[in-house]
């Protein structure tokens, strides 16, 4: 009986070490991962991104700003997405040869980003797994191809969609019908006076966080009426209010943009929401007092009726009188 637990743990530690041999392969080095760049992205303040436009990038007290074709806030989401690229893993690498360019569609390519002093060239696909070529320096990758809706993008989709800056503090807001200011001590004063000027707040707020679904190139000179928004520590903002249905659409002539914001957020844009007063602690609500006038539905009492009948006779004896 010992002789065969003893066989067994034998055989077991054989077909243990038999698995590691398979699994580690002594000797043979895993396959090292290799990327389209070794960029230190610390070091990138620079992009340029080449499609049907030219992008340009600039990073500026360590946000993201586009220099071209306009100059508007980045946004910094869309950045990193970008920025990632670089950093993409190749599956397959081959020495480049110029005269191929066109064997691989890269005399005519889909989009050209310059990161700093480095250019990667994005050609057509593989057939077989549909996998990109991009042309690094001198070399032709292969890469698993899930950035192509970033490359080809338009300048508008890398705008930041929020209206106003992260860090600006609000002054003043001249709107129209509405005039609020702001004094030292933090008090607003606003024109004209009405019971909504408790509203001052969220209508503050609102502007402070306003985030667009959607921004687009101003194809023509805005007319309309004026939002003003003054900063304590920013110079001011001022948009034209181009249309307020279905959609308001706020344009910002300096920077040659529109922005499209959903409709249940304008209202808290555009003017002062008198806020709902809180219910007090033990009020009645609008379903008790109905269900109060409501008949129950139950018969009189004897007692009630002889109090009708007293109250009648009392009542035509005072006419009488």
């Amino acid at each position: 009986m010992k002789t065969r637990l003893l066989l067994n743990l034998l055989l077991l530690s054989v077909v243990l070490a038999l698995a590691a041999l398979v699994v580690y392969e002594p000797g043979v080095e895993e396959p090292q991962v290799v990327h389209l760049t070794d960029l230190d992205e610390s070091t990138i303040d620079h992009i340029v991104l080449e499609n049907k436009e030219v992008i340009v990038f600039e990073k500026r007290e360590g946000h993201w700003w586009l220099t071209a074709p306009f100059s508007a806030p980045a946004n910094e989401i869309r950045m990193r997405q970008l920025l990632d690229i670089a950093n993409a893993e190749s599956e397959a690498r081959y020495p480049f040869v110029p005269e191929d360019q066109s064997k691989y569609e890269l005399d005519k390519p889909k989009a050209k980003l310059t990161l700093g002093k480095v250019t990667l060239i994005f050609g057509g696909s593989d057939p077989i797994d549909m996998r990109r070529y991009v042309w690094v320096g001198d070399t032709l990758h292969l890469v698993n191809d899930d950035f192509s809706h970033h490359l080809t993008a338009p300048a508008t989709d890398y705008v930041d969609k929020k209206l106003l800056p992260d860090d600006a503090h609000i002054q003043s807001l001249l709107l129209p019908g509405i005039k609020a200011d702001k004094s030292a001590d933090g008090h607003w004063t606003i024109e004209p006076s009405s019971e909504a000027d408790a509203g001052i707040n969220d209508l503050v707020m609102a502007w402070q966080t306003a985030r667009a679904i959607d921004v687009k190139r101003l194809d023509q000179p805005a007319q309309g009426d004026i939002a003003r928004i003054a900063f304590s520590d920013h110079g001011p903002v001022e948009f034209v209010i181009l249309q307020r249905e279905p959609d308001l659409v706020l344009a910002r002539p300096d920077w040659g943009l529109k922005y499209v914001v959903a409709t249940d957020m304008a209202k808290s844009l555009l003017a002062l929401q008198k806020p709902q007063p809180s219910p007090s602690p033990g009020a009645s609500t609008g379903q008790e007092e109905e269900g109060e006038d409501e008949d129950d539905g139950s018969e009189p009492t004897v007692e009630g009726e002889a109090a009708g009948m007293e109250e009648e006779m009392e009542t035509e004896g005072e006419d009488v009188e």
